[in-house]
């Protein structure tokens, strides 16, 4: 990929699975060149993310892929995502879009990350749908359920050969995040076995994806 530059300098890679909001979990991941797990924990506020970042000693040579999260007072009844095709919601006076409720992704912590990539840090994001795609994980199971924490959780140790990961199930923050660890990986080490492209952009910050 032309979007990274001096790939073979970068040894640490990092995820970060970020929460639409501060009651929502997150959780970052850092690989090594092998996929080994170097580190694994929880986040919660745009503080502990800050504090990680600021205070990652190996930032300059690493990627870091935060993803896109969902916009979690997004309006969900069925019926009001039904009249949105046909009551415009900047139009209509009584749809007013007050608080970004009909914006499918949260801006949160976004300002920061562009800063951090216009100070030469190898930071972009990823979109988890299209990682879980790529991992083969079964769109038949409900998003963040606990069949669907064990799927990706199995595919990733047993297919992938993360051996770190423990039987028992991990929360789903923390494996959104390995996943974004993982893409991170693959585009250094140049995985003749993938696509790596630009799927998007973000708050102007390019998406990586597959």
């Amino acid at each position: 990929m032309d979007i990274i530059k001096n790939l073979d300098t970068k040894v640490s890679f990092v995820g970060i699975s970020l929460g639409g909001l501060s009651t929502t979990e997150s959780a970052v991941a850092v690989l090594d060149k092998n996929m080994h797990i170097v580190m694994l924990d929880k986040l919660f506020s745009m503080s502990d993310v800050k504090y990680f970042l600021d205070n990652f000693a190996g930032k300059q040579d690493s990627i870091i892929l935060v993803s896109v999260p969902e916009n979690e007072t997004m309006l969900s009844s069925k019926w009001k995502y039904n009249s949105r095709t046909y009551v415009p919601v900047n139009l209509n006076k009584k749809m007013m879009n007050r608080d970004g409720w009909a914006n499918r992704f949260a801006p949160r912590g976004s300002e920061y990350f562009k800063e951090l990539n216009e100070n030469g840090i190898d930071l972009y994001r990823f979109d988890v749908d299209n990682m879980k795609k790529m991992f083969g994980n079964c769109f038949a199971f409900r998003d963040r359920t606990p069949i669907d924490c064990k799927s990706l959780q199995d595919t990733l140790r047993i297919k992938y050969g993360i051996r770190e990961l423990p039987v028992n199930m991990l929360p789903v923050a923390q494996l959104e995040a390995i996943l974004g660890a993982i893409l991170a990986q693959m585009v250094a080490t140049q995985n003749s076995n993938f696509e790596y492209k630009q799927i998007g952009t973000y708050e102007d910050l390019p998406i990586i994806g597959i």
